[in-house]
């Protein structure tokens, strides 16, 4: 399978660990929409808790998860901490997901 990744996609072997980090650590609802959300714009933790709907204690969890496999970035303004994507990557499969599951629903159920 490596061979036809390879030669497919380009994706080399020094490629697919972080690959694999990244579809992890995307592989959970919440992040996934934590992620979402960030596409759009940066975050503070409070105004996260409020668009995600997720509890301060669960959000904390899978913000540190994103932070640890390097998917977010923070800021921190006083006391205040904002989050951000952190590079092209993250918003690029977010943005092929979108467009995947976009044409998805375009077309009428019959």
């Amino acid at each position: 399978m490596n061979v036809i990744l390879r030669r497919t996609f380009g994706l080399l072997d020094d490629s697919l660990e972080p690959a694999t980090s990244l579809l992890k650590a995307m592989a959970n609802k919440h992040r996934l929409l934590i992620l979402t959300k960030l596409a759009d714009r940066e975050y503070s933790v409070k105004e996260l808790e409020q668009v995600t709907g997720l509890a301060q204690s669960a959000l904390s969890q899978h913000l540190a998860r994103l932070r640890r496999d390097w998917l977010v970035v923070t800021r921190k303004s006083a006391q205040t901490v904002f989050y951000r994507l952190a590079d092209h990557k993250t918003r690029k499969v977010l943005e092929t997901l979108d467009h995947l599951y976009e044409r998805e629903f375009e077309t009428p159920l019959s």
